[in-house]
């Protein structure tokens, strides 16, 4: 894959310099390594003379970037639950009347609406429109229980205009992006941009949280992936009042249920408390403009809650990102546990290697079985195999599921013990380690 890389600097008002200064418009077949948040890759799609198509992770990105005021001119339209493909089709024939570009911003689920609208309006989407997949990190990250976050990429390898964005990509073993010669174009800041990080290893969350949200002054943000861990601490360090939890439109029905009303699914400034708790779908992509800088805090329970392990080389940085004028500090608060194997990606590939040929030589079993009892019992064993969960209903290869698999226990042996997390964190360019402390408590 060919390589390139653009330099961004600071301009004399101490602002950086804009995606579009640098980079006027993204190429087709790139993915584009951006490397800090907030560079303006939607914006300047959003502002590009072509026809968009930009996929975003989730709901509240789009709705955050439709009711943005720098976009009030821009025709964005929103795909998402609710919005429907005779919505989307009512908005393209609007747009072709005002001979306005379409702007178009829908989730991986919701892609195959726009699909259906374009069908409808007998326009081939693979030579209509410039379709970008923002935060492209995430097919990675979310595979695991998202099916279908990579549903759209099928049809992503058939367009003429296509590109992937992310300030924290993961590397990608998709065959077709070599097969079609994508480039890699990588976006390098001539200035420091590395931020100070605090780490607290500890046995005892509650008590962790309880000894640093002492030392706090000022507005917090506290990501957490699991509303029952948030409500739990809530309730535990006595701040309902002070509370404002944003999470999933499930999760707001449940913590409604509790009667606690201050919870949103999308980013909502007038709700917000001194403890702002936030879950995974505000990690990316949401623009948080506050006029104070305020403290991010970062809690990971390894027993009771293994999805709240943060991967220092993705989610914290994208965690932090999301705050446009700056924070004041970041604290990872976090246990560990021995039983979190430690394994390279080497080894993780070749225990995936393993899993193929096992799967394979059955697969063999079952083609040249002839007793229907025989095939049966060869079916039953396969689809039980770990390299099942490889695999598509047609039978190919889930690249972005193996890669999700790798990334996953990667993250886990970062949290396998302290000293682990905090080498981690050593070697992510994006961090310095201004604290490291072990609260150990008495059990």
């Amino acid at each position: 894959m060919k390589h390139r890389e653009i330099t961004a600097s600071k301009k004399a008002n101490g602002k950086i310099q804009y995606l579009t200064e640098i980079l006027p418009e993204i190429p087709t077949n790139t993915i584009l390594y951006k490397k800090l948040t907030g560079l303006g890759a939607t914006y300047g799609e959003l502002k590009a003379h072509r026809n968009s198509i930009i996929i975003e992770p989730n709901k509240p990105v789009i709705s955050g970037k439709c009711k943005d005021p720098k976009h009030g001119k821009d025709n964005l339209f929103g795909v998402f639950d609710g919005v429907y493909a005779d919505d989307i089709v009512a908005y393209m024939e609007r747009s072709i009347r005002q001979n306005k570009y379409f702007k178009i911003l829908t989730t991986p689920e919701s892609f195959h609406k726009v699909q259906e609208a374009f069908e409808e309006m007998d326009m081939d989407i693979r030579y209509n429109s410039f379709l970008l997949f923002d935060e492209c990190h995430k097919i990675v990250k979310d595979s695991g229980f998202r099916p279908d976050i990579a549903l759209p990429m099928d049809l992503f390898f058939e367009c003429e205009n296509k590109a992937l964005v992310s300030a924290t990509p993961i590397e990608f073993t998709d065959p077709r992006f070599e097969e079609q010669k994508f480039q890699t174009i990588t976006i390098k800041p001539t200035f420091d941009y590395v931020k100070g990080m605090n780490l607290h290893a500890t046995n005892n969350l509650l008590q962790a949280v309880k000894e640093v949200f002492a030392g706090l002054k000022g507005n917090c943000f506290i990501f957490c992936n699991s509303t029952d861990t948030i409500y739990s601490l809530i309730l535990q360090l006595g701040l309902l009042d002070e509370s404002a939890v944003f999470c999933s439109e499930k999760s707001v029905e449940k913590l409604k249920g509790l009667k606690f009303d201050n919870v949103s699914d999308i980013w909502d400034k007038d709700i917000m408390k001194r403890y702002n708790w936030l879950t995974s779908r505000f990690y990316n992509a949401v623009d948080i403009e506050l006029e104070e800088k305020p403290t991010i805090l970062l809690l990971t329970d390894c027993y009771f809650a293994d999805y709240t392990a943060f991967d220092p080389n993705t989610d914290t940085i994208q965690c932090v990102g999301r705050f446009r004028n700056g924070v004041s500090s970041i604290h990872h608060i976090s246990n560990t546990n021995r039983n979190f194997m430690v394994r390279s990606k080497e080894e993780l590939r070749g225990r995936i290697e393993c899993w193929k040929d096992v799967y394979d030589m059955l697969q063999s079993h079952y083609d040249y079985a002839t007793p229907v009892s025989a095939k049966d019992a060869y079916g039953t064993i396969l689809t039980s195999l770990p390299y099942a969960e490889m695999l598509d209903e047609k039978g190919r290869t889930k690249y972005f599921k193996i890669d999700n698999y790798i990334n996953t226990e990667l993250v886990k042996g970062y949290y396998n013990c302290p000293q682990n997390l905090h080498e981690t964190y050593k070697n992510c360019d994006a961090f310095t380690i201004n604290h490291y402390g072990i609260l150990d408590y008495k059990l």
